[in-house]
């Protein structure tokens, strides 16, 4: 086999024209020019090689590969590789081996993964080989660069079953990891790490899947501190009385580390960003407390950004979901009743706790539910349960939702708690063909906790109630009225109230094929007690004024041609201190 590429260095390419791997393989990271291109010149790409092939037992091959930069880089690779079954053994190896230079740099790169399984009657055992050996030198001063590395692993594993179906599997991996210092390619760590994989059961109504890496690292570096980490799973399901309860668990551990992140806002269009900048102060001076999610798309004129970190929290997580679900609906064919009226209802509870806690020795608590205040760093814990009376057929369909939620986050500026608990209760039914009523009603308090700015502490308990009347012309419009009213109050700080009555009307029309159209209008009358100039209030009003307030849209998609929509949106809004604002955008897609 003989393979010429040839491309002229006037080419410019827009998708990638080799494997993902082509650059690393050849060590190419340091030759791009100013607009990331490796074209110095005309390139050349040759590729010559051999392979032998058994029907049975297998194939070998060897591949010899010359690429050329003509003003910059020249290299050779010599690439091995064979994968063989002989009687119970199956061998697989790859090798290659790079010799290149570069204007600037000399390198020499040796990669290697070999792997031989003995398998009988649905038992293995096998052992792996991977190993790496790049060394980079500055041509100019004959000096290591940073990515020169070295490392080799063995493994060694043993398995029974159907890794399809049913199976076990045991494994363990000696690894050693050299990189430069001092001008030489020394011995920075050696790990030792112990897995294992399962799949216990594996029917129609059970699963159960269990995955366990333990590894142990031993630095070879003053400055640099020994570390065992430990990374889990296990996945059970369940399905009981003929799919009526449906039982799922998810339980994962993980050794890793958190970034200590801290950001800025950087000022966009109008419009473009998802943040607000509200002086709350009015010293004229942006500060981090003083944005605000923006509640309105021409409020939008900030961006948070990330900046660069280095300062990273070793943490260990332990994560547990669970969710159980009732669904009574086949026993609708019951003549039973009692069956019949169970039938009707639908219940599903699902629970998380997800919490991140601050790793600075080796052990590793697993329960999720002990609480570690000084050294937890971040949590986020909910529990949801939803019961359902005619899920889904509008038909005297009611649900209950219970709801609590509690979040931490590690913050540059300090710690930021949330919680979150509501009672809610919907109900939604089609009477008379044509019509439909909905009633939704909540009870709940939200509170918000900031480790260093107090001023944005909260305690708010609220209550609501929106009764909505639609008309459904066809299954293509309809015609809404609704009201709602909403009464919060803060329980801590200035004690701010606020009480509101939104008044308001919808429709919507879509035929697919030509136009949709949704359009909305609202009033809302807030009775606003308290400092309107503040995190607490514009949480409070949602960025709406006390007093009268007037918001409106309309929204309009056209289908242009097969493959090109238009899309056009409006949105307008009036206080009694404020001229009319006007939001509009337009879009043209197109499908490719």
């Amino acid at each position: 086999m003989i393979d010429t590429d040839f491309i002229q260095k006037d080419f410019r390419t827009i998708q990638r024209l080799y494997r993902a791997e082509f650059n690393r393989d050849w060590n190419l990271d340091d030759q791009r020019d100013d607009q990331g291109n490796f074209n110095f010149g005309n390139q050349l790409l040759f590729t010559s090689g051999l392979q032998l092939s058994h029907i049975k037992k297998g194939q070998a091959s060897y591949n010899f590969e010359y690429l050329d930069f003509a003003n910059n880089f020249s290299g050779s690779r010599h690439n091995f590789g064979a994968n063989f079954r002989l009687g119970h053994f199956t061998l697989f190896s790859t090798t290659s081996y790079l010799n290149g230079e570069s204007t600037v740099n000399s390198s020499t790169f040796l990669r290697s993964f070999n792997r031989v399984v003995y398998g009988k009657k649905k038992k293995w055992a096998g052992v792996k080989l991977a190993l790496e050996d790049n060394e980079q030198k500055v041509l100019a001063t004959d000096s290591l660069t940073p990515l020169s590395q070295k490392f080799k692993s063995y493994e060694a594993f043993v398995g029974i079953g159907d890794s399809t179906k049913v199976f076990v599997e045991l494994g363990y991996i000696n690894r050693v990891n050299d990189s430069v210092r001092d001008n030489l390619v020394q011995r920075v760590n050696r790990s030792n790490t112990y897995y294992l994989k399962s799949r216990l059961i594996q029917n129609k109504a059970t699963n159960l899947q269990v995955f366990v890496n333990y590894r142990d690292l031993k630095a070879n570096v003053n400055d640099s501190q020994n570390e065992q980490s430990l990374n889990s799973r296990l996945n059970f399901n369940q399905k009981l009385f003929d799919n009526i309860l449906i039982w799922n668990t998810n339980f994962e551990t993980n050794s890793g580390s958190l970034p200590q992140q801290d950001f800025t806002y950087v000022e966009v269009e109008a419009g473009q960003g998802t943040y607000t900048w509200i002086d709350y102060n009015e010293n004229g001076i942006q500060e981090l407390n003083e944005f605000e999610i923006a509640q309105f798309a021409d409020q939008g004129n900030y961006i948070r950004v990330l900046l660069p970190n280095q300062v990273f929290v070793r943490t260990h997580q332990n994560r547990l979901s669970q969710t159980i679900t009732f669904n009574f609906q086949k026993l609708s064919s019951s003549k039973d009743k009692w069956d019949k009226f169970i039938s009707h209802f639908y219940n599903q509870t699902s629970f998380l706790i997800d919490r991140k806690v601050r790793r600075d020795g080796n052990n590793f608590n697993l329960n999720p539910f002990e609480e570690d205040e000084e050294n937890e760093l971040a949590l986020n814990n909910s529990i949801r349960n939803v019961l359902f009376f005619n899920r889904g057929k509008q038909r005297y369909t009611t649900s209950y939702t219970i709801l609590s939620n509690t979040s931490r986050n590690l913050l540059s500026i300090g710690f930021q708690e949330n919680k979150l608990k509501s009672h809610q209760i919907n109900f939604n039914h089609k009477f008379a063909e044509n019509w439909l009523i909905n009633a939704l009603a909540s009870l709940g308090e939200e509170e918000s906790l900031s480790e260093n700015f107090a001023n944005r502490n909260f305690k708010i308990s609220e209550e609501q109630f929106q009764p909505k009347l639609s008309y459904l012309f066809n299954e293509n419009a309809q015609f809404d009225l609704f009201y709602q009213y909403t009464s919060k109050s803060n329980t801590i700080g200035s004690m701010e109230t606020l009480s509101q009555s939104n008044y308001g009307l919808s429709f919507t029309y879509n035929n697919a094929q030509k136009i949709a159209l949704t359009g909305e209008f609202n009033f809302f009358q807030n009775d606003f007690e308290g400092n309107a100039n503040t995190p607490v209030a514009y949480q409070m009003l949602e960025g709406l004024q006390p007093g009268k307030n007037f918001t409106w849209n309309l929204l309009a998609q056209k289908k242009l041609t097969k493959f090109l929509d238009l899309n056009l949106s409006y949105f307008g809004r009036k206080t009694e201190t404020s001229k009319t604002i006007h939001t509009g955008t337009i879009q043209l897609k197109a499908y490719f």
